[in-house]
């Protein structure tokens, strides 16, 4: 799966795959109430003023995690993970471009991890794997591939991509894999998305070896576009139930049994025809119709150019900390 709010697939059966959405993401998200505390470093929260609409946003003043209190229902994230959501370019031209986009950010995060992790006979597993782009890259690393995603159709296209049955439809809680097992993981654009991202990443400890890799992105506080773009900031959705800093992703990590953390910015490979088709379906006031005259004066062979951009995340790296070292 991605659950990359901005990079979605088109299911091929909508009844089918809203019925295995709202399976799969109420288990996922089932509904519980957020302590007013924060749940990284305990210490009180403060409301501020909130960029989601009916749902108020809280901000811990000592690691500025911010999150939605209270979470949406289940039943609002269902109508979200929906067909609309995973929604694919229905183009054959597009689509290659999407997915040559998504391999050439697939190569810069398997590199990442490469130079950490021999990959030759290593298990990795991508959470959130979508077409199977990334994983395509791994294999051709030497790694030996898994992936999961939500999405019963994208899971397919993935496995017909890989040719191979590599991507198994569900969530780390909902799926049994063994424990010890993945000398890397990747989560891209997954932690954000679940209400309880603590237990997520143990679930992700248990999975890696000891001094296994764990690589995960995800939208960033610190970011430049949340600083100039403050309360209108794109990331500011219904489903995204968390937002990182730097400081509070890494204490989290430290928190879930992970050292040698490293959190830098995170870098995609982005075209300017993509980012203003982003815009033109998430719109930000000003800067939607700001990007959409630029992309009509850019001739399409530049609006077509991949770059690698840091814009809105952050990428962390840590380490399965060896439980006989004390943290």
């Amino acid at each position: 799966m991605s659950i990359i709010c901005i990079e979605c697939t088109e299911p091929a059966d909508r009844s089918l795959t809203r019925q295995n959405a709202d399976t799969i993401w109420g288990s996922l998200h089932s509904r519980r109430h957020t302590s007013p505390r924060c749940p990284v470093c305990e210490r009180p929260t403060l409301l501020r003023r909130s960029a989601v609409p009916n749902y108020a946003l809280r901000a811990c003043p000592k690691c500025r995690l911010e999150f939605l209190d209270p979470q949406p229902a289940d039943s609002v994230l269902a109508a979200i993970y929906s067909d609309d959501y995973f929604l694919g370019e229905r183009g054959a031209e597009t689509a290659e471009r999407r997915s040559k986009m998504k391999s050439a950010t697939g190569a810069f995060y398997i590199d990442t991890l490469a130079r950490l992790v021999r990959p030759e006979n290593a298990d990795l597993l991508e959470i959130g794997c979508g077409h199977g782009e990334v994983l395509l890259e791994a294999r051709k690393r030497g790694f030996r591939i898994s992936g999961i995603d939500i999405s019963e159709h994208a899971a397919a296209i993935a496995n017909r991509r890989l040719g191979e049955p590599a991507v198994s439809v569900g969530t780390i809680e909902t799926l049994p894999l063994a424990p010890d097992r993945f000398a890397a993981v990747l989560g891209a654009d997954v932690i954000e998305h679940v209400r309880d991202p603590e237990g997520l990443l143990l679930r992700i400890r248990e999975m890696l070896i000891p001094g296994g890799i764990l690589l995960l992105i995800t939208p960033s506080l610190d970011s430049w576009t949340r600083r100039l773009l403050r309360s209108r900031w794109m990331e500011y959705k219904v489903e995204h139930l968390y937002y990182f800093s730097a400081m509070s992703i890494r204490l989290l990590l430290e928190r879930c049994g992970f050292d040698e953390i490293r959190v830098s910015p995170g870098r995609k490979v982005l075209t300017i025809d993509y980012i203003a088709r982003h815009f033109s379906r998430f719109r930000v006031p000003i800067l939607s119709p700001l990007i959409g005259l630029l992309r009509r004066a850019v001739p399409g062979r530049i609006a077509h150019r991949q770059l690698l951009l840091s814009a809105s995340g952050l990428m962390a790296i840590a380490r399965k900390a060896d439980a006989r070292r004390p943290q």
